[in-house]
Formats: structure tokens, C-alpha cells, sequence
């Protein structure tokens, strides 16, 4: 006779729709989280037999020498080029970057990080990643975590970041000064909600500041129709503000059907400044994030966490304590023809 499965957190998960670090969150009694969630996971855990398994909980997390990555995905070559500088910052450090790709879909992500637990990394490091921040307290209570291109939500989970209030205000003032009358921006409908909002609150403020209009737009994987249209409505002079360099190339093309000329009636900026703003044909204005630095830092501060040696063989400070760190790094705006014209 075949034995039963025993059921897992992992199984607990999948059928409450959440990531398992926060059903070892509820299940543990945790008051980080949420009362209803708490119930509701009890009730799933119930329903398929769940017991805890003290002998697996009791088993210590072994030092490791590798770190893992989340990706949003392999689209945005803002990602490639980050993930380049984490595993050159790791590498400085003798450690090994694991790399994983997330999705917009919760139990694709949550596979993703589970996978990096299931070997026991020395911490994750997620990059704008699509978990609610009750998700991401939870997996900093099992492993030093830190979020790249968004606020920490608090708890153990540090985080490196771009200034956006600074990089709106840079992108507000250029627009005015080419005498742009009303600021659109486009972003993903598709996205890390808390950095888009977070950028698009920013945008809104830095305009109003200089005295134009602003208005929001939406758009799928294509910039190219909500550009389209965000030109037939406005016969004056327009900055669009576009989320991504990846996405901002959609818009050079609709832009040259309008027979706008970039820097008079017309003014295009995006942010990441990736490889593809550099390139003749799309030459894009964009808010450069210094990934370098956004690797060291993210880096430095899952080993401080989590109190890995340093390559020189000083050992790092272990942070051990509940106050999420967070490293806020100025932008700078690179100008080219978009705005600027030729």
C-alpha cells in the first residue's frame, strides 16, 4: 500500500496563492502578518492535513557562498546589465551569483524564490520584483534579502535605489527649459506596481513644480500606440516621459510619422540609459542608474546582513537586527537627440 504524502509548506502555498516563506511566517504565529492572511492560511493548512515538521524547522542554515537572483524578467536590458555588475561585485567577493527569472505571475515568482532557498543561498537580491511587500517581509525572515529599484517595505529587507524624487526633478526641469507645455508619461500596465507608482508620483510632483501640465498613460509591451495617441491629442509642445529605455524605443519610430521635430515641438526621455539609448538610431535622453554602484551596494549589504567574509577576509558586520537599511543613490540625466534634436 502506497504511504500518503505528507503535506508540505510548499503545498500550503500553492493552494493559498502565497509564497511559502509566508506560510512559515503565519504558521509560526508571526504578528508581522496580516490577521485575515494569517486565518486563511490556517484554514488551507487544516484542510490538507499540514503538521509541522519539527526535525526539518530545527535543521541550521549552513554558510554559503552564493547568492541568488531574482529577475523581473529577460526583456528589459536594465536587468542584463544589473545582473552583470551583481555577479562582478559577488565574483570581488569570491561568492557566486545565482540567477533566477521571476514573472508577472505570483506562483511562477514564488517558485523562483523557493528555488533559491531549496540551496540554502547566503541571501537573494530582487530586482523591481512583483511580490507585495507582506511576500518580501517574509522571505527577509528566512534569508537576508534585498530589493533593487524599489522602497523597502520595512522589516529585514534592506534596499539600494535610484533618488526618483531627484531624477523627476531632472527630467521636469530639461523638458521646460526645451519648452515643453505638457509632460505625458507612459508606463507598463504589466509592472512592479510600488516602483511605478513611486516613479509616476514623483513625475507629477517635479512637473507641477515647473508649471506644466501632466498626464498619465498606459501601455502593454508596445509604447508605440499610447505614443500615437498621446500626440493626437496634444497639438502642443510634448515631453513624453516613457518608463524604460526598452520601451522608449517603440516611441522613435511613431515619433518620426509625426513629423515632430525632436527639441521644438516634441521631446522624448526615458530612464535606465541601457545600451539601446546609446545607439544612433534611437539616441535617447535617459536617467542613467549607475549600476555599478546599485550592484556594490546591494551586495555589501546582503554580506553585512548576513555576515559573510569580505574578500580581504575581514569578516562583515552581521546585521542581525529588524531595522531595513536603505542606500539612495543620486541620478544624472544624459542628454542626446530625443530631446535635444540633431
Amino acid at each position: 500500500m502506497t504511504k500518503a504524502h505528507a503535506a508540505t509548506q510548499s503545498d500550503v502555498a500553492r493552494a493559498a496563492g502565497v509564497s511559502r516563506s509566508l506560510v512559515s511566517l503565519a504558521l509560526s504565529g508571526s504578528p508581522k502578518v496580516a490577521a485575515d492572511t494569517r486565518e486563511r492560511i490556517e484554514e488551507v493548512a487544516a484542510s490538507l492535513g499540514y503538521r509541522v515538521n519539527v526535525s526539518a524547522s530545527s535543521l541550521a542554515r549552513k554558510r554559503s557562498s552564493i547568492i541568488g537572483l531574482v529577475l523581473p524578467n529577460l526583456r528589459n536590458a536594465f536587468f542584463e546589465q544589473i545582473a552583470a555588475s551583481l555577479g562582478r561585485a559577488a565574483a570581488q567577493r569570491g561568492l557566486t551569483l545565482f540567477v533566477t527569472v521571476g514573472s508577472d505571475q505570483p506562483e511562477v515568482l514564488h517558485q523562483a524564490v523557493e528555488s533559491l532557498l531549496g540551496v540554502r543561498v547566503a541571501g537573494i537580491i530582487l530586482v523591481s520584483p512583483w511580490l507585495p511587500g507582506e511576500d518580501l517581509l517574509a522571505i527577509g525572515e528566512e534569508v537576508p534579502v534585498c530589493v533593487i529599484g524599489r522602497r523597502s517595505p520595512g522589516g529585514r529587507v534592506d534596499s539600494v535605489r535610484v533618488d526618483e524624487a531627484a531624477a523627476a526633478r531632472l527630467v521636469a526641469d530639461h523638458l521646460a527649459s526645451r519648452g515643453m507645455r505638457t509632460i505625458c508619461y507612459i508606463g507598463p500596465r504589466l509592472t512592479d506596481a510600488a516602483s511605478r507608482h513611486d516613479r509616476e508620483g514623483s513625475l507629477a510632483h517635479a512637473t507641477r513644480a515647473t508649471g506644466s501640465a501632466f498626464e498619465v498613460r498606459s501601455c502593454g509591451e508596445d509604447a508605440g500606440p499610447a505614443t500615437r495617441t498621446a500626440l493626437q491629442d496634444h497639438s502642443e509642445p510634448l515631453g513624453l516621459v516613457i518608463h524604460n529605455d526598452a520601451l522608449a524605443i517603440d516611441a522613435v519610430p511613431v515619433l518620426r510619422e509625426s513629423r515632430r521635430e525632436p527639441g521644438v515641438d516634441v521631446a522624448l526621455v526615458s530612464y535606465d540609459n541601457t545600451y539601446l539609448a546609446l545607439r544612433e538610431e534611437f539616441s535617447l535622453t535617459s536617467v542613467d542608474q549607475p549600476e555599478e554602484r546599485l550592484g556594490e551596494c546591494a551586495v555589501d549589504l546582503v554580506c553585512r546582513r548576513a555576515g559573510l567574509t569580505s574578500d580581504d577576509g575581514t569578516q562583515a558586520e552581521a546585521g542581525t537586527g529588524t531595522e531595513a537599511r536603505s542606500v539612495v543613490l543620486e541620478p544624472r540625466l544624459i542628454t542626446r537627440a530625443s530631446s535635444l534634436g540633431r
